[in-house]
């Protein structure tokens, strides 16, 4: 593969970056912890001494079994930081298309792993709001179009029917976060669900006027909305503007790869919410952040 960002880079300084992210100043084993006694093996491998547990750099990674280099790897870290699709980067490194983005995939539910379990209560100021992700009806092939009405799911002339995915999310305004998460429906059981379990009693909660979100302000501090139907977007401190500035976000982004199977969407929409929470770090601190949590 040919390299761009890594040219520059010796052997022993990538693996040297991959050790600190992996084990900080000292190796340690990754099945029982132990990091007294480690011995280094000639295939650049160690071997604990404590369960003879023999181990590297990606075992218990998501990448582990890549057939790429690291080097490799970290080069496409890189070039995945662009936000180019799977298909672009195949093509400028002149590599296959499938083994790129199985790796990329890779990356990408390590992300969402990553994003389940750090962002754990939110609290301060949050935005609450739904959202559907997916193509209007009248916008699919028409082969698509035509395969959905033989299936009973959509009616002529009126529409898709539940074809799109919807999304629920929250943004906390102190460090400018969101977490999103698909769901079957809107309801008030399933949305306060949520919320109750990721947001602080201590909280101060915005939305807009939509019902499932009626009774909030008998849980929490306080629940302040606006009504969009009477074009009120913003009054005082109460706005759903954050979150509705996700949605554009990862929306955008989305588009870019003509289209999302179901089975990978949570994995690009965790991507998104990812690259959103950290959008803040320029190109190799946002690299760094990858590594740390591909390693981790």
């Amino acid at each position: 593969m040919q390299t761009v960002f890594t040219a520059d880079l010796s052997r022993v300084q990538i693996r040297s970056i991959f050790y600190t992210k992996k084990f900080g100043q000292r190796a340690t084993c990754p099945d029982c912890g132990y990091r007294h006694k480690i011995w280094k093996l000639s295939d650049d491998r160690w071997q604990c001494k404590r369960c003879g547990k023999k181990f590297g750099l990606l075992t218990a990674t998501k990448v582990n079994r890549t057939s790429f280099s690291l080097q490799e790897i970290y080069e496409l870290l890189y070039w995945f930081q662009l936000e180019l699709t799977d298909h672009k980067i195949a093509r400028r490194l002149d590599e296959d298309y499938q083994r790129i983005h199985r790796f990329f995939m890779r990356v990408r539910e390590r992300l969402r792993e990553y994003e389940a379990s750090s962002i754990t209560l939110l609290d301060g100021e949050v935005e609450v709001d739904e959202t559907y992700f997916g193509a209007d009806f009248k916008n699919r092939r028409k082969k698509k179009r035509d395969k959905l009405r033989k299936q009973g799911l959509v009616k002529r002339g009126r529409g898709a029917k539940g074809l799109k995915e919807a999304v629920f999310g929250i943004y906390e305004r102190r460090d400018g976060i969101v977490y999103i998460k698909p769901v079957s429906d809107v309801s008030k059981d399933t949305l306060q669900e949520i919320i109750k379990g990721k947001v602080t009693i201590e909280t101060i909660i915005y939305s807009d006027t939509w019902k499932s979100y009626n009774g909030l302000s008998e849980e929490f501090k306080d629940h302040q909305v606006v009504n969009h139907t009477e074009h009120e977007y913003k009054r005082g401190k109460a706005s759903i503007n954050g979150i509705e500035g996700f949605w554009g976000y990862a929306k955008e982004r989305l588009l870019k790869h003509h289209g999302v199977g179901s089975q990978n969407f949570l994995d690009y929409l965790k991507e998104k919410e990812f690259r959103f929470n950290y959008r803040k770090l320029n190109a190799d601190e946002f690299v760094d952040k990858l590594l740390e949590v591909l390693l981790s």
